[in-house]
């Protein structure tokens, strides 16, 4: 079986790397020097692994169930259901209240399942600045690293990142997950700012603060459909 695969170079990265996303686009991440058949060599070494992850997404794929975005809907925060409640009014943000978050639709609203989603994107966003930043600083003291600065972004292929200047970015569909789900996160990108790799040294540093890392990751793959709309 033959894979067609993106390969993506930086001159500082010391190890080859795979990843799949879930629509199963792979990428090879190399150093910039790195010749075109050593990355092949290793594609081909990995190819059962690719295989049965590329086999895994397609179930993942075909279990997706989209949103529709009406009254009684459910939608997750903080691992737990809510229900979403529509109504007719100005109010200008959306409220949680007793397992119920109500979204006001003003009569000027032409497309509403824009506009829901809008309002949703904005409740979320607020809520992972005000938790995961207090997240953030407490594993931060804990792993004696600098907090930094952080960001809820819109990430299509991964939870967060840690980047070279040590700003951490989250996705804001994270705060749907429980927040051991999102402690786990949280110490690993605060774990780059020692280890800047994968490495064995890396995990043992995570398991440190997270002993059931393991456990956390398989969920945040087993349960990613759940965050979708």
């Amino acid at each position: 079986m033959n894979f067609e695969y993106k390969i993506t170079r930086r001159p500082r990265r010391r190890t080859l790397s795979i990843v799949i996303s879930r629509d199963n686009r792979i990428v090879v991440r190399a150093n910039q020097s790195l010749a075109d058949g050593e990355i092949a060599k290793f594609v081909e070494s990995k190819k059962a692994w690719i295989g049965k992850t590329l086999k895994i997404n397609d179930v993942y794929l075909r279990s997706y169930i989209p949103k529709k975005f009406v009254s009684g809907e459910k939608f997750l925060y903080l691992g737990k259901e809510f229900c979403l409640r529509l109504e007719k009014g100005k109010r200008n943000k959306a409220e949680l209240n007793e397992g119920t978050v109500l979204i006001m639709l003003p009569d000027f609203v032409k497309t509403p399942k824009e506009f829901i989603i809008g309002k949703l994107m904005q409740w979320y966003k607020s809520q992972s600045h005000e938790i995961l930043n207090k997240r953030v600083i407490l594993y931060s003291q804990i792993l004696n690293v600098e907090s930094g600065n952080v960001k809820i972004r819109t990430l299509k292929r991964t939870w967060a990142n840690c980047s070279h200047h040590g700003v951490l970015t989250f996705s804001w569909r994270l705060i749907m997950a429980p927040l051991r789900i999102i402690d786990y996160v949280v110490v690993h990108e605060l774990a780059h700012r020692i280890h800047h790799n994968h490495s064995g040294r890396f995990w043992k540093q995570v398991e440190k603060i997270i002993p059931q890392y393991k456990v956390c990751k398989k969920w945040l793959r087993e349960n990613e459909n759940s965050f979708r709309w």
